[in-house]
């Protein structure tokens, strides 16, 4: 499938792909290459909305497991359980051990 280039709405020539500085991160976006016009597309958008996500929850979050009957739980902090939307009541979580690598990774189902 060929991407459709974006045309400058005011020189109706092609844009080109460009950088735009926010809180000292780096977004893609459009510019026009005479008048210097920038835009984002609605797919820019969306990905520097997760980056700035990506960036908030760059901390490393320390969590002692808890014992809950015969079973073994975790605790999310409030900020991922608000990114993840984890709070739905038909959240599933699917969790991949690799014991090699001393490591569980958690994702959504």
């Amino acid at each position: 499938m060929k991407k459709k280039k974006r045309i400058c709405i005011n020189c109706k020539i092609p844009m080109k792909k460009t950088s735009v500085r926010y809180k000292n991160i780096d977004f893609e976006a459009m510019q026009c290459p005479k008048c210097k016009e920038k835009i984002f597309t609605e797919d820019l958008a969306m990905k520097a909305i997760s980056k700035l996500e990506t960036e908030r929850l760059k901390s490393e979050y320390i969590k002692q497991p808890i014992k809950i009957g015969h079973s073994w739980g975790i605790t999310f902090p409030k900020e991922i359980t608000d990114v993840f939307d984890l709070n739905k009541p038909k959240t599933r979580l699917k969790l991949h051990p690799d014991l090699e690598k001393g490591k569980i990774e958690i994702s959504l189902k």
